[in-house]
């Protein structure tokens, strides 16, 4: 039964809703972790320049706490400020879009029952916390409960119509090459507009949740379109710019296109192994984002020096 126009307004309705909390919640509750954080968060970055590994780190932990493209718009302004170089940015980057993975982690957990509960109360901390820093914590609890309360708008509104959007989506199949690419276009350039990976990928989880997205190779094109769409943050913070810090935004851009080009050669390998991981398919495509990641961030770390070189030669 196709749907009528006043179904469709609704559902359209619904959808951008939840997503417009989603997006909210993720933006508290990276300004009060960022706020709760204080000085000390320039203080670890402008660390990260003693060695790779420290990089790799701290950029795992900022990425788990505001999400890559944030954390990479971040990278960018510090090269461009001079307290970071080229070829120690690099580094954080891998490890922003690790600790978004990780991040991802967390939201796939079924916590949208509690999520009134982590409204109220990081309000309430928020408005009367007996300190600035408490307030801040109560702004990132805030916020994380209207992250989880938009997933769960976007699946109730789902779950009806879930017969009728399965064939509108079943384009978007890791199975076929055609549907590979199709499927991460269309993630790319959703990521692109809405300016976050997380919520392209809320928005899978949510899909996957209501049956509407019934398989891993369904979700793999979303996961990879998701990593390519988020550099577009960077790309935007960068203009205006000097050269190094242009040279970063490019860098991000350029490991994820090699990122995504790799997992796609080994794709079959991928989706078998992350299968054994979990038997839930939010879980598998959390557990996919976050082993690609990994292997990406492993096998890039020790090639840095010639990769920053490269970017000066393009």
């Amino acid at each position: 039964m196709q749907l009528t126009f006043s179904q469709w307004f609704f559902l359209i309705s619904a959808v951008l809703g939840g997503l417009a909390l989603f997006l909210f919640g993720m933006s508290q509750m990276s300004q009060g972790l960022k706020a709760a954080a204080g000085p000390s968060m320039r203080t670890l970055l402008t660390r990260a320049t003693s060695n790779r590994f420290k990089g790799l780190l701290l950029g795992t932990v900022l990425g788990t706490m505001i999400h890559s493209s944030a954390a990479t718009v971040m990278t960018v302004g510090f090269v461009n400020a001079g307290l970071m170089t080229l070829a120690q940015s690099i580094s954080v980057i891998l490890g922003a879009n690790l600790g978004t993975s990780l991040s991802m982690q967390i939201v796939s957990l079924h916590l949208t029952d509690y999520s009134f509960f982590a409204i109220a109360l990081g309000f309430f901390i928020w408005m009367g916390g007996p300190s600035e820093k408490l307030k801040s914590f109560g702004q990132a609890m805030f916020g994380f409960g209207l992250l989880f309360l938009g997933l769960g708008t976007m699946g109730d509104a789902l779950v009806p119509h879930r017969d009728q959007l399965q064939p509108l989506l079943s384009f978007i199949d890791g199975s076929t090459w055609k549907g590979m690419l199709l499927g991460i276009a269309v993630a790319t350039g959703v990521t692109a507009i809405i300016q976050s990976s997380g919520a392209t990928i809320g928005m899978c989880y949510s899909l996957a949740a209501t049956g509407v997205f019934t398989n891993l190779e369904q979700c793999f094109p979303v996961v990879m379109g998701a990593q390519i769409g988020t550099c577009a943050t960077a790309l935007l913070g960068s203009i205006g710019t000097n050269v190094e810090a242009r040279r970063a935004a490019i860098g991000h851009l350029l490991f994820n296109i090699l990122n995504v080009g790799a997992a796609l050669l080994i794709a079959p390998w991928l989706i078998e192994l992350t299968r054994m991981t979990s038997t839930d398919l939010i879980h598998q495509t959390a557990n996919l984002h976050t082993l690609i990641k990994l292997l990406a961030a492993v096998a890039f770390l020790p090639f840095i020096g010639p990769y920053t070189k490269l970017l000066r030669i393009l």
